[in-house]
C-alpha cells in the first residue's frame, strides 16, 4: 500500500491540508490483511492463531466504522445525530438507506445482512468474554482435540480462542460481501464514489466526489487468493 507520509505533493493546501480527519477504515482494513498474511506465514501454530485473532478484531470493527462515516455525510442536526449514534451498525446502515433513498431499506433476511449480524454476535463475545464450553476428543496419537459450538451461517467457532486463519478469511469475506451488496446493489454507488466515502480525510466526506486509492500488488493478490470481494470500491495497483 502506498504510504501517504512518503508521497510528494505540490506546495499547495489543496494537496497537503494542515488538518485531516482519520476515520480508521484504512488502518483497520490494511491491518486486517497484514495480520492475516502474517498468520498464514507463521511457522508456529500459536503465533499464527494470535495473528488471526488480531485480523478478525480489525475486520469485525469495519462495519461500525463505515456506518459512522455514512451517518456523517447526512449532516444531521446534533440532537438527531446523538440518537442515531446510539444505534447498532446495522441500524445505522438501514437509517442511511431510508433517509437517502425513497422506498429503500435493509432486508434483514438477505444472506450478507445475516452474516454481518452473525459477526456482530461474535464481536460481542470477543469484547465481552465469558467462559466458553470446550469438548475434548481423544486422538489416535494420545493427544486430544478441543471443539466449541460453531455459528450456523459462517461456520466459525463461537469461542475466540479457537479462531485461526480460516476464520479470519471467512469474516473478511463476509464483511466485504456486505459492503458490496450495500453500496452496489442498494445504494447504486459507483466505485470511485465509494472509495471517497471510505478513504476521505475531509472534515465531512463528500459522497459526490470520485477517487481511488493505491495498494501494493501483493496486498491485492492476497485478497484475491482469499476470494475477498473489494470490487465495490476503486483501487490502483502499484
Amino acid at each position: 500500500m502506498s504510504n501517504p507520509e512518503e508521497m510528494e505533493y505540490p506546495n499547495d493546501e489543496d494537496y497537503f491540508p494542515s488538518v485531516t480527519y482519520d476515520r480508521a477504515f484504512m488502518t483497520l482494513f490494511v491491518d486486517g490483511v497484514h495480520l492475516l498474511v502474517a498468520s498464514e506465514n507463521a511457522a508456529d501454530n500459536d503465533i499464527s492463531n494470535s495473528f488471526a485473532r488480531g485480523s478478525l478484531a480489525c475486520t469485525m470493527m469495519l462495519p461500525e466504522v463505515v456506518a459512522n462515516i455514512l451517518i456523517e455525510t447526512l449532516h444531521l442536526e446534533s440532537s438527531t445525530f446523538s440518537d442515531v449514534d446510539k444505534m447498532s451498525a446495522i441500524g445505522k446502515f438501514d437509517f442511511y438507506l431510508r433517509t437517502s433513498f425513497r422506498s429503500r431499506k435493509l432486508d434483514r433476511g438477505m444472506r450478507p445482512v445475516q452474516a454481518l449480524q452473525e459477526l456482530k454476535r461474535l464481536r460481542d463475545i470477543f469484547v465481552h468474554p465469558k467462559a466458553q464450553t470446550v469438548r475434548w476428543t481423544p486422538d489416535k496419537d494420545s493427544s486430544h482435540t478441543g471443539e466449541s459450538d460453531r455459528t450456523p451461517l459462517l461456520d466459525m467457532s463461537k469461542n475466540p480462542t479457537m479462531w485461526y486463519s480460516d476464520d479470519a478469511i471467512k469474516a473478511m469475506r463476509a464483511v466485504h460481501e456486505f459492503f458490496a451488496y450495500y453500496f452496489r446493489d442498494l445504494c447504486h454507488f459507483g466505485k470511485g464514489r465509494v472509495s471517497n466515502i471510505l478513504f476521505s480525510q475531509d472534515a465531512v466526506p463528500d459522497k459526490d466526489i470520485h477517487t481511488y486509492h493505491l495498494f501494493y500488488r501483493h496486498f491485492v493478490e492476497a485478497l484475491r487468493d482469499w476470494k475477498v470481494d473489494i470490487s465495490y470500491f476503486k483501487i490502483g495497483v502499484i
